[in-house]
């Protein structure tokens, strides 16, 4: 990790704000009490979410002309829609173009063909792989060099120093890119995912990206080492017909446009969350360095609490009806995870973040058969920061000198501004 670039490139390419301009949603204040009244409402409204809340739709994200709308705020609505397989599918991540962003990728795929391709990798994402391969190979050295990077200073932007790089260099490493092939890597997919853009640059943005990974496979392919590419490149997809045959180059490639790109934002914004949860209730900060055992539901819940991606679509199959609302044939469900993980007919004084909360399942992870891949790696990166953090620098504070540290973002994707902390 030597090579990486200065901390101006994190802080460009690590930004919410900058983020949610990018998408073309813009920031949105707190959105949280609109919800919850919108919940107490009905489980289920007609409309986007950004016009359930009085919006433009220009706002939404994860929007296109001419069709159907509902939003579905509820938690056992939701739970519904991503359990009833026949009636709700992904096939809207296509029309909506993030496809071309990500390619043939496994979150716009339904059923047999889904589970085919998310079998290729899924052994790879388990919880020991993640506490194990992942940790060992890749986590726990990588939080060593970035903590130690900054463990003299005397304050510190955990945001950009921290948050923002481990998960990038985590999924990069992993995959066995180096640091500055998943730098450029990134930056190509973010650029052609500029609302702003013209289709050609948009086109050849993910072209450059593409070209970098394919790169890399091809070497794997002739080399093998003990990265993500390599065990792609010579794991088997499962055909419709029970035969077996090595991946594509391309289906490689798409694997890494979804996992690497997703894994390093994904990540980034929620331990900003959680960190910033703890920092902001010193009782609940010592009782977790106190009892390292709770950093584990303290990560579930902040992740409840403030889920980094509040907002997935789905596309109703056929006509149909939930929560008593008729849902007609290729109408789009807007699913606000984010308020459903705060529906107060599953939790107590939901709006509260504890990490005492008694655990119990979340959407802030999906659900069903779409649950996401990653999380466990996720949570292990988490864990190891959060554990290093209270080791090191167990007086760990808010700056005072600093701006107060905020959470912010648009409807599509929420995380902290800086995080600027004294450390001794």
């Amino acid at each position: 990790m030597s090579n990486m670039s200065d901390g101006q490139v994190h802080d460009d390419m690590f930004d919410v704000e900058k983020e949610a301009a990018r998408s073309g949603t813009g920031v949105v204040d707190d959105p949280f009490p609109v919800w919850a009244e919108l919940l107490e409402q009905a489980p289920v409204h007609r409309g986007t979410v950004a016009e359930c809340m009085g919006m433009p739709v220009e706002q939404q994200g994860l929007y296109i002309p001419g069709k159907e709308y509902f939003s579905v705020f509820g938690f056992g609505a939701i739970s519904e829609v991503y359990t009833r397989k026949d009636d709700f599918g992904s096939g809207f991540y296509n029309e909506i173009g993030v496809t071309t962003m990500l390619g043939d990728m496994i979150l716009a795929m339904d059923g047999l063909r889904h589970r085919r391709y998310r079998n290729v990798v899924q052994e790879f994402f388990q919880p020991d792989a993640a506490s194990d391969w992942w940790r060992e190979r890749v986590i726990a050295g990588l939080v060593d060099e970035l903590v130690g990077a900054f463990e003299k200073d005397e304050s510190v932007d955990l945001n950009s120093q921290l948050c923002a790089q481990l998960p990038m260099y985590t999924v990069t490493a992993g995959f066995g890119l180096s640091p500055q092939e998943g730098i450029e890597f990134r930056r190509h997919i973010q650029k052609g995912n500029d609302h702003d853009a013209p289709p050609a640059v948009r086109m050849a943005e993910f072209d450059a990206a593409i070209a970098i990974a394919e790169d890399v496979i091809r070497q794997r392919q002739k080399d093998p080492q003990d990265d993500m590419i390599s065990k792609l490149a010579f794991a088997e997809l499962e055909e419709e017909d029970g035969s077996k045959r090595r991946l594509t180059v391309r289906e490689i490639c798409d694997f890494c446009r979804l996992i690497v790109f997703a894994g390093g934002g994904t990540t980034w914004r929620q331990l900003g969350i959680t960190l910033f949860c703890l920092l902001n209730d010193r009782e609940q900060f010592e009782a977790v360095r106190a009892d390292r055992s709770l950093i584990s539901r303290t990560i579930l819940e902040s992740a409840r609490w403030c889920p980094n991606d509040p907002m997935f679509p789905r596309q109703a199959i056929r006509d149909t009806e939930l929560a008593g609302v008729a849902i007609p044939k290729g109408a789009v469900l807007h699913l606000c995870l984010a308020a459903a993980n705060r529906d107060p007919s599953r939790w107590d004084d939901p709006d509260r973040f504890d990490v005492h909360r008694p655990v119990q399942r979340s959407l802030a992870f999906a659900a069903g058969h779409h649950s996401c891949l990653g999380q466990h790696v996720s949570r292990e990166e988490m864990s190891t920061a959060i554990n290093a953090l209270m080791d090191r620098f167990p007086n760990m504070r808010w700056d005072p000198s600093a701006e107060p540290a905020k959470l912010t973002g648009g409807l599509l994707a929420r995380g902290p501004g800086p995080l600027r902390v004294l450390l001794h």
